[in-house]
């Protein structure tokens, strides 16, 4: 994950090949999340997991290049709570 507005040009702050939880509070700027795993089927999706306002939201993206979303810019003042490999996105 990089702290970044704008992709993955930010300094990396969460790099992992497991699943990582914890308390992550994005930049000013945001922050990007970009799943570069390769294809390993039942275990090379990320399911993205953030609260912003009080509310808790996730995402599943795919490993890059897709098909699907492979990363995502999540903005300020939110908290990212986990990073958790998966098998396939629901469509």
């Amino acid at each position: 994950m990089f702290d970044s507005n704008t992709g993955t040009d930010g300094p990396a702050v969460i790099k992992t090949t497991g699943d990582w939880r914890g308390s992550h509070q994005t930049s000013i700027v945001g922050s990007t999340i970009f799943n570069n795993g390769t294809r390993q089927p039942g275990h090379d999706h990320i399911q993205a997991t953030w609260v912003f306002n009080g509310r808790t939201y996730d995402r599943c993206l795919h490993f890059n290049p897709g098909p699907g979303d492979y990363k995502l810019t999540i903005g300020d003042h939110a908290t990212i709570t986990s990073l958790t490999w998966r098998g396939e996105c629901d469509l």
